[in-house]
């Protein structure tokens, strides 16, 4: 009898402890989307270099509360309420702060000026700048990130040079495309600085593209596929645009 109910004890715990696991693992997904798909789309994670943080933070935090859940599990112990009331509060407090840093630099505008594009984080910007904006640049999106150009007639231009962290200066990509069709470049320079079958791979799925143009990030130099005649961009990809 007492084996038996030995294992029922570890039965319990054992289920308590997949249930725990599973509505972690659950919450992981729904990050992992909101990251990856949402904030960081590829190519973006790697060159900002949220990917393996925010990957490792997930490992622990899933891993770690189920299993100090499995260690002070106990039927019949008094404290048993409240210890698991900590860990988990523990662990919706990392995972809170993990995702809540990540937010806080997640991209939002991705810029065209002059001969480049740049990438625009949500802490990079002043708060001053973002005052004398227009209305849809004065506050940085929660969802996709959106796709700008610089209006290099702004009276405050000069002012601020090709400097392209600043919102007030923002309006419709459409107002670089003679900018695109006068600064990009043809395909073949992109094998320059990567290996020739990569860069293959990277535009066989965009077969409109016939220029680029750099993206700059915080980290990896990226690529924007472009259409050059219409002044179009395609998108980014995991191509290098200079020598790192």
């Amino acid at each position: 009898m007492m084996i038996v109910g030995n294992i029922m004890i570890v039965s319990k715990r054992i289920r308590f402890f997949l249930r725990h696991l599973s509505c972690s693992m659950f919450i992981a997904l729904l990050m992992i989307g909101l990251v990856f798909f949402v904030w960081y789309p590829v190519p973006l994670a790697t060159a900002e270099g949220v990917t393996h943080i925010f990957l490792m933070l997930l490992t622990i935090d899933v891993m770690l509360g189920p299993l100090l859940t499995f260690l002070v599990y106990k039927e019949g112990k008094k404290t048993l309420k409240m210890d698991l009331s900590i860990i988990v509060f523990v662990q919706i407090l990392a995972m809170s702060y993990g995702v809540y840093s990540i937010a806080q630099s997640r991209p939002v505008w991705i810029a065209q000026n002059g001969a480049i594009f740049q990438l625009v984080r949500a802490n990079a910007v002043l708060p001053e700048d973002q005052a004398q904006a227009k209305l849809e640049y004065r506050k940085p999106g929660w969802g996709k990130l959106q796709w700008v150009a610089v209006d290099q007639t702004h009276p405050q231009y000069q002012r601020y040079t090709e400097h392209t962290l600043v919102p007030n200066l923002y309006t419709k990509l459409a107002a670089a495309e003679s900018r695109i069709r006068q600064f990009s470049q043809p395909l073949e320079n992109l094998k320059t600085f990567n290996n020739e079958q990569a860069t293959e791979k990277q535009l066989k799925a965009y077969p409109e593209a016939n220029a680029w143009m750099p993206l700059r990030t915080t980290g990896l130099g990226l690529v924007v596929l472009l259409n050059k005649q219409q002044g179009k961009v395609l998108g980014v990809v995991d191509l290098r645009p200079w020598q790192e």
